[in-house]
């Protein structure tokens, strides 16, 4: 119960903190005393005729998938590591999964915030590839794992980390604890290059967590409805395969440079109006 306690105080306190610690977004100032954006009043109706828009854009209905997809590694190991495992062994996988979804989130961040890649087109096509390269691994290792490893539920082998079968699922559960990190972040990136306006970023914030939460409940769904575990990762396999290549395609095609000079509400600082010229040379260069 005290565990309990102690989560509900730490999420009740971030109201306080917000209420206490957070500057208006409208006295946001760059170092030169610039603003970042110009924030108009909307009222109730003006922003639910905004969140409407965001369904007739093309580009986040390609994004649906990607989205979905983005946190469904969580509920598949879980599911296996609570069968295939005794107490103290889920409970090593468990902080491993954990603690790569840290090592993921160092490494997604070094990779989409490169600055030796200069065109941010092509940093996001090279993340995209590389997380395409680990997250297609993952899932072909579990799909061979578990031809190898079949089982009865009725009676789970619940293995131990001294038992031969723990080595290849530790590996794994290394791969899918950072897949849960790189992937989502990736989906997040493209889908925030689409805009530099605040407003409407919040916006996109909430339609990518929705969708993402569709795609737990629905891979949840599958656990439920007694499917084998091979037809579980099959399916969550092509979630994330699919989502990977619509993702590839939207890095190509629409990110761009900057939104800074093209969103009226915002404010671009000096340096980035100067680079515009040099990176969107870069990009016609690439792709003509």
């Amino acid at each position: 119960m005290s565990v309990y306690i102690v989560f509900i105080l730490l999420m009740a306190s971030a109201f306080f903190v917000a209420a206490f610690s957070i500057v208006p977004p409208a006295k946001v100032r760059r170092r030169d005393g610039t603003p970042i954006a110009h924030y108009p009043h909307e009222g109730l109706w003006e922003e639910l005729k905004r969140q409407r828009l965001l369904l007739k854009d093309w580009r986040l209905l390609a994004m649906f998938i990607p989205m979905f997809a983005s946190e469904v590694p969580i509920i598949v190991l879980s599911s296996l590591n609570s069968l295939y495992f005794n107490i103290r062994t889920r409970s090593l996988n468990s902080l491993m999964f954990n603690v790569m979804q840290i090592v993921g989130a160092i490494w997604i961040g070094l990779m989409l915030d490169n600055w030796k890649i200069a065109s941010r087109r092509t940093r996001g096509v090279v993340t995209v590839t590389a997380v395409a390269v680990m997250v297609i691994a993952g899932w072909i290792g579990l799909t061979v794992w578990l031809y190898r490893n079949p089982m009865d539920l009725l009676d789970p082998p619940l293995f131990d980390w001294t038992d031969g079968p723990f080595g290849g699922f530790f590996v794994l559960n290394l791969i899918f604890g950072m897949n849960m990190v790189i992937y989502q972040v990736t989906v997040q990136w493209i889908i925030a290059t689409f805009t530099n306006d605040p407003e409407h970023l919040a916006r996109l914030a909430g339609l990518v967590k929705g969708v993402l939460a569709g795609g737990v409940a629905a891979a949840f769904g599958t656990e439920a409805a007694g499917l084998t575990q091979l037809n579980v990762v099959a399916y969550n396999f092509t979630i994330q395969a699919v989502g990977l290549v619509l993702m590839g395609i939207m890095a190509w095609t629409c990110v761009t440079t900057t939104n800074c000079t093209t969103t009226e509400s915002v404010s671009p600082p000096p340096e980035v109006q100067a680079s515009v010229g040099k990176d969107k040379e870069k990009d016609d260069d690439q792709t003509s």
